[in-house]
C-alpha cells in the first residue's frame, strides 16, 4: 500500500507487481496493477473510530453493562461490572458464568431471568434484585435485560445493565 496526492487529495493505492513470460526467458514483462483503495481505507477507519467510541461509552457509562451468549456465559462486560465481580479486567469475565462469581448464591435467580428474556424475546425492565459482593456484603441492584440480537435479528444471548441502588433501598427502608 502506498499513498500519493492527486489534485490535492491524498489517495491510497494497493500495488501488485507480477511478471509474465516475454518473447524469451531473458526478457520477462513486468506488470504493475494499481487499485485505488482510498474509499475502502476510509470506511475501515470510520468503522474503527465508531468501535472505539462505542467501547469508550460502554467503559465509562456509570451503569454496569454485560452481555452473555445462549449458554449464559459472559461474552463481555464493562470495567465497572468486572470490578463488581472482583476482576481487574473485563476480559477475565469472558467464558465464565454466574456460578463462577461472588454472586454464585444468586446465579439461579439471574439465569432464570436471562432464560426468560431469551425464550420470550421480551425485555425485563427495571427490577430489583440482590447481589453478593466479593467481600461478602449484600447489595441491591436495579436491573434491566433485553434479548441480544445479531445483524440478522437472530437471538444470540442476553444484554443487561444494572446499577447499585443499595443506598436508595436502605434510605427508603428507614422512612
Amino acid at each position: 500500500f502506498h499513498a500519493h496526492t492527486r489534485a490535492g487529495e491524498e489517495r491510497w493505492v494497493q500495488a501488485t507487481l507480477f511478471t509474465i513470460p516475454g518473447e524469451t526467458a531473458a526478457t520477462p514483462i513486468f506488470v504493475c496493477m494499481d487499485v485505488d483503495i482510498t474509499e475502502r481505507r476510509q470506511s475501515v477507519q470510520s468503522l474503527e473510530a465508531s468501535k472505539r467510541l462505542l467501547e469508550t461509552i460502554i467503559d465509562t457509562v456509570p451503569m454496569r453493562v454485560f452481555w452473555k451468549d445462549m449458554d449464559l456465559r459472559y461474552l463481555g462486560c464493562n470495567p465497572a461490572l468486572a470490578h463488581d465481580a472482583g476482576k481487574s479486567d473485563p476480559r477475565e469475565m469472558i467464558g465464565r458464568d454466574d456460578f463462577d462469581m461472588a454472586w454464585a448464591e444468586q446465579a439461579d435467580l439471574y439465569r432464570a431471568d436471562d432464560r426468560q428474556v431469551i425464550e420470550t424475546g421480551q425485555a425485563k425492565i427495571s427490577f430489583d434484585e440482590p447481589q453478593t459482593t466479593p467481600d461478602g456484603r449484600r447489595i441491591w441492584l436495579r436491573t434491566s435485560k433485553v434479548p441480544l440480537m445479531d445483524q440478522s435479528n437472530r437471538k444470540i444471548g442476553v444484554l443487561g445493565v444494572y446499577e447499585d441502588i443499595t443506598q436508595y433501598k436502605i434510605g427508603r427502608a428507614h422512612v
